[in-house]
């Protein structure tokens, strides 16, 4: 149904207005009117009315006024107006079209006149609104033609943009015949070809692509799935070298056609980063061995082939002799240097087929598969100390060290890899255990004593905190005077199960856990507080000795941890002698040679342990502000026997007479070893020939004895055993096992 129009008729006459009403209404017209022409403005603004009807002659605003203002209204300038006229003059006609009316009617109306009339003007109306609604679209239409084309214009140049700008390389194909259409700058340089040669020919007749299978199918696998990747893709570049790509294909359409794109992006650095990561993955850091993990497949593969051909296969487990030192001492650079000069050696020394690998620290693995005689494990082990034997020059430095090895074999020592590497392991620390420097095959005694081992280093965790450490003393005796000059405070190990324990064999698994420091400031404060009592009872005051370890000396404040344990047992500082391991000595730089000054200034004194069995060297006698020097204990078993080891301690009496050092002699056991230390005028000697080391509470008789030693030195030997015992007031409640343990362990 169709919407009626709407005509506002406007006139002051009520009979006028009434007639118009009923006859427009009587043909289908919505009439609304008005009696004013102000009224009329806001009627038509506010109806938007179809068509006006206005009499010229109103009180107020004429018609003509009226219509104007109309006209200039934004709202109802496009209102077509009809003037309603009694006017016959020319010029008023003229007045109302220049007013803006479109039309008139004169009074008195003709109803069929005014109806043509108004139809007229309400179709030409309806017409102009049309036309505007059409243009407007047609206007719409080609503003938004207009900006797709700006778009279409703007995207094909932003794609070219990125295609000739792409870092990664683009081939263009044609759908059907798979021929390069264009290729962009990148791909050009990416296989140094220029375009010419790449538009028009498929891929398998490019040159780069050649040696890629994949480049004959590609088209028809992009065609049945839409998209393909491919990251396994090797073209060769202009001059012949290998580039890694990664391949991506897409279709699209472009203008209603097809096309075909491939794009290549050069990957070559990230396999090389992959290569670098699963080198590194597999390969020690440092020295660019392989590590536990490439090791473990290697040995896997040994022990296979050794299954497969009926062969053997060997570990050896190496391990470098005092380098814990030589970093402490020197630094880690230093330790880094030699260690890469290790693995240098070791690879020159091995097969291709072997392999040597570094599994931490200073410990290295050699794997030797497909043996074919039993004593090959040796000759191999043997040729590696040998390398190892010669000095490494590290800067200004000339650093000789010696490495244990450990041998276990495939089959007999295991089964896997990690029965073999802990048969290797077992071994090795044998070796060391043996003097060091040398090397050892597993067997399975060796196991058991693993075992305790690991038994021992679980248990020593804790012995500390729990108190299970003690300190027992032993004597040093003066032959001047016969009388104890001193005492040597000696760790021992009282095992809630096991008893007393050798210190030869806790001590080191305290080195190897690192707990040295912590327990050696324990056993330097226990020692001066047990000294300065001895003294509050009124016993006469002797040196008191105590061991300092190089994981003290160098990984500890050593000066502030002797200060504080002088401090708080109240015990004047030359009362206390430091003990500093020969191999400690090793290192004559600033910082070792500072220490022991700090040392020196604090009061107290310090000795060499051991001297004779390591690196003596006169330098360090000389420069290191020292005491004493202790003969160790070996050259004491061989005295009597060997003119050899005679010579030797008395040349080291003889320097010491020279340096002007005090000497103590240890281990002495035989009354011909105290004659011989007689005759050399050696200044005091220590061993079981006088006294076993002795708990606390049994020192006070031997300290306060006045004539006992002198009576013990006049005994034969057969009486002496027992004169000792005797004159303790049988205060010995030592197992025998315990004192052969002892004298095994050196102690």
């Amino acid at each position: 149904m169709q919407t009626p129009k709407t005509i506002l008729i406007v006139d002051d006459n009520p009979i006028n207005l009434g007639v118009l009403v009923d006859h427009l209404e009587d043909h289908g017209y919505e009439v609304i009117v008005a009696q004013g022409g102000a009224e009329a403005i806001k009627r038509a603004e506010f109806v938007q009315p179809d068509l006006i009807l206005l009499d010229v002659m109103m009180p107020g605003l004429d018609g003509f006024e009226t219509c104007r203002r109309l006209k200039s209204g934004a709202a109802t300038s496009a209102i077509p107006v009809i003037f309603m006229t009694a006017l016959i003059d020319i010029h008023d006609k003229v007045a109302a079209f220049a007013a803006g009316g479109v039309d008139y009617v004169s009074k008195p109306f003709q109803n069929e006149e005014l109806l043509a009339r108004v139809r007229t003007h309400i179709e030409l109306r309806s017409v102009q609104r049309r036309l505007a609604a059409q243009n407007l679209e047609l206007q719409n239409e080609m503003g938004a033609r207009r900006a797709a084309q700006s778009a279409l214009r703007a995207s094909e140049l932003q794609y070219r943009r990125l295609f000739e700008t792409a870092t990664d390389g683009i081939l263009l194909l044609d759908s059907l015949s798979g021929e390069v259409t264009d290729a962009n700058p990148a791909f050009v340089a990416m296989v140094g070809l220029p375009r010419n040669l790449l538009v028009g020919r498929v891929l398998n007749e490019i040159g780069s692509f050649r040696a890629v299978g994949a480049a004959k199918s590609c088209l028809s696998d992009l065609h049945e799935f839409g998209s393909i990747k491919y990251d396994d893709w090797v073209l060769q570049s202009g001059d012949g070298s290998p580039i890694a790509v990664e391949v991506v294909g897409s279709c699209y359409e472009a203008d209603g056609s097809p096309i075909v794109q491939f794009s290549f992006r050069n990957i070559s650095d990230r396999r090389a980063a992959e290569a670098r990561a699963l080198y590194m993955a597999h390969h020690d850091a440092l020295t660019g061995l392989p590590n536990r993990l490439l090791l473990a497949d290697r040995l896997k593969m040994a022990m296979a082939n050794a299954r497969r051909n009926h062969k053997r296969a060997a570990v050896l487990m190496l391990d470098l002799d005092h380098f814990k030192h030589i970093n402490d001492s020197l630094g880690h650079h230093i330790g880094d240097k030699l260690l890469e000069g290790v693995a240098a050696r070791l690879r020159s020394s091995l097969r291709a087929t072997d392999t040597a690998a570094r599994i931490g620290g200073d410990e290295f693995v050699v794997i030797l598969p497909d043996l074919e005689n039993a004593e090959d494990p040796a000759i191999v082990a043997e040729k590696i100390r040998g390398l190892l034997a010669d000095p490494f020059v590290i800067g200004n430095l000339d650093l000789r060290i010696g490495c244990s090895i450990g041998v276990s074999v495939y089959p007999g020592d295991g089964e896997d890899g990690g029965a073999l590497l802990r048969a290797a392991d077992i071994a090795m620390y044998h070796a060391k255990e043996s003097g060091r420097n040398t090397q050892r095959f597993f067997t399975p005694e060796l196991n058991a004593a693993a075992q305790r081992w690991h038994l021992l280093s679980n248990d020593v965790r804790g012995a500390w905190s729990r108190g299970e450490f003690v300190l027992h003393y032993q004597p040093q005796i003066s032959l001047a005077t016969k009388t104890v000059a001193g005492l040597e405070a000696l760790l021992r190990w009282n095992h809630p199960t096991e008893g007393l324990i050798a210190p030869a064999q806790f001590i080191p698994i305290l080195e190897e856990l690192g707990m040295m420091a912590e327990v050696g400031a324990w056993v330097l404060q226990t020692a001066c507080r047990q000294n300065a009592q001895w003294q509050r009872q009124g016993i006469p005051p002797v040196r008191l000795a105590v061991n300092v370890s190089a994981q003290q000396f160098y990984r500890g404040d050593i000066v502030k941890t002797v200060q504080e344990s002088l401090s708080a047992a109240g015990l004047e500082p030359h009362w206390l002698e430091l003990e500093l391991t020969e191999s400690l000595s090793l290192d004559e730089t600033d910082v070792t040679v500072g220490t022991m000054r700090r040392l020196k200034a604090l009061g107290v004194t310090l000795s060499v342990d051991d001297f004779g069995t390591g690196w003596s060297s006169l330098s360090y006698l000389r420069r290191f502000p020292l005491d004493r020097i202790k003969i160790d204990r070996s050259f004491m078993r061989d005295l009597a026997t060997h003119s050899t080891t005679a010579t030797v301690v008395q040349s080291i009496l003889n320097l010491a007479r020279n340096l002007g050092l005090n000497c103590v002699a240890e281990g002495v056991e035989t009354t011909e070893q105290l004659s011989y230390l007689q005759d050399e005028l050696c200044g005091e000697i220590q061993g079981f020939l006088f006294s076993e080391a002795l708990p606390a509470h049994d020192l006070p008789s031997l300290l306060t004895s006045s004539d006992w030693l002198h009576r013990l030195m006049l005994r034969p030997e057969a009486e002496q055993g027992a004169g000792v015992l005797a004159s303790l007031g049988e205060r010995v409640g030592f197992a025998t096992q315990l004192t052969d343990d002892l004298r095994a362990s050196g102690a």
